[in-house]
């Protein structure tokens, strides 16, 4: 089985209505936010489970939001803040064992995600 398929079946146990998405990609919400777990089958050491879109970036802005994202990325683990098509996106990147319990992961992730989303609102204050 793949990490893919483990994470969609783990999402439809836990009652998340998970959807797939044009690039293969599992979309779901949690708290009233969209995530993203980005199909990475040709790597499947690889998990990666994003936050997309938290923040609009500007010209006006530009500078403070790098400043807020570099801040985000040193002080939380696993988290990376960055820029996107004029957004900021949140990803929660990990290698993953051989056998790995997307069951134990998954919740973590989604922690740290929002962990940082918050993080990133406070730092761009």
């Amino acid at each position: 089985m793949t990490t893919t398929e483990m994470v969609l079946d783990f999402l439809r146990q836990q009652g998340f209505c998970p959807e797939i998405d044009q690039n293969n990609n599992i979309v779901f919400k949690s708290e009233m936010k969209t995530f993203l777990f980005i199909n990475n089958d040709s790597d499947e050491e690889f998990f990666q489970l994003a936050l997309p879109g938290i923040f609009d970036v500007t010209e006006e802005n530009h500078d403070l939001v790098l400043e807020a994202c570099n801040k985000v990325n040193f002080n939380i683990k696993v988290a990376k803040v960055c820029l996107w098509d004029d957004t900021v996106w949140v990803f929660f990147e990990n290698i993953l064992d051989q056998t790995p319990d997307v069951s134990t992961i998954i919740p973590r992730a989604l922690g740290i995600l929002k962990h940082a989303q918050q993080s990133f609102y406070e730092a761009i204050q």
